[in-house]
């Protein structure tokens, strides 16, 4: 069995109360689909703990952003990289385990497959840029029909912060509960991880997922946010929505 973790925007509580859950659980390898910084107050710590816990680790548009620039982000989200740059950048002062962080984040893949699983930050489309939502299976259906002819049998996403499952039938389960789970089957389907966090799915639990040959399995997990909030609050009055948001789980 493996979990898969995904968006932990530094957020150091957050990822913790998923870690102990994960070793509660027995689980022994995890994998984890981007965005290990951005938002949160943390990156540097959160880091550290995915080169520690991680057998697999991907890109996401956050840690790209931070080791080149913030292309097409909003105001808040492009500060937050900023700061996060100056935080973890390499200069004539940095340790060895600075460098070391600084190339472990430079060099993560975009996407792999293992096993026919199919895993990437966003989508197979566009690794860092396209979001899959349960609304698309609505508004977007003919989206799907490309993302199914490049997997052989599943996708795990990340990067909208919206757990959910598509089949190839276009069978939506949106994750509601706490410890939803869905069967394998023959068809082909796309997972969203949700996110650790900065959940946005109105539910401001850490969430991640379980996964072996048979079962996914979605868990929410408690955290300390008030914590995070406020370690948010001492950047900065013009950071304060970063923190807002991860009580609402907006």
């Amino acid at each position: 069995m493996k979990a898969l973790v995904s968006d932990i925007h530094g957020n150091l509580e957050a990822f913790e109360a998923v870690l102990k859950e994960i070793a509660r659980l027995g689980v022994e390898e995890i994998w984890c689909l981007g965005d290990i910084v951005g938002y949160g107050p943390d990156p540097i710590a959160c880091t550290n703990l995915v080169r520690q816990n991680c057998s697999l680790a991907l890109m996401g548009n956050h840690d790209w952003a931070v080791l080149n620039s913030p292309v097409g982000f909003n105001t808040l989200a492009s500060a937050m990289v900023y700061k996060t740059k100056d935080w973890m950048r390499v200069t004539d002062m940095s340790t060895e385990e600075d460098k070391e962080r600084w190339n472990f984040l430079s060099q993560l893949p975009l996407s792999a497959q293992v096993d026919g699983i199919y895993l990437v930050h966003a989508s197979p489309r566009a690794e860092l840029s396209e979001y899959i939502l349960p609304s698309d299976v609505y508004h977007e259906p003919e989206k799907f029909a490309e993302i199914f002819s490049m997997v052989d049998r599943l996708c795990v996403v990340g990067h909208s912060h919206v757990p959910c499952c598509v089949t190839d039938d276009m069978v939506l389960t949106s994750v509601r509960d706490d410890n939803t789970v869905i069967e394998l089957d023959e068809r082909k389907m796309v997972f969203n991880v949700g996110s650790v966090g900065q959940p946005r799915d109105g539910d401001n639990r850490a969430c991640f997922v379980t996964m072996n040959d048979e079962l996914v399995r979605f868990y929410r997990v408690h955290y300390d946010y008030r914590r995070t909030m406020a370690k948010v609050k001492r950047l900065g009055e013009e950071y304060q929505m970063l923190g807002y948001r991860l009580g609402l789980g907006r």
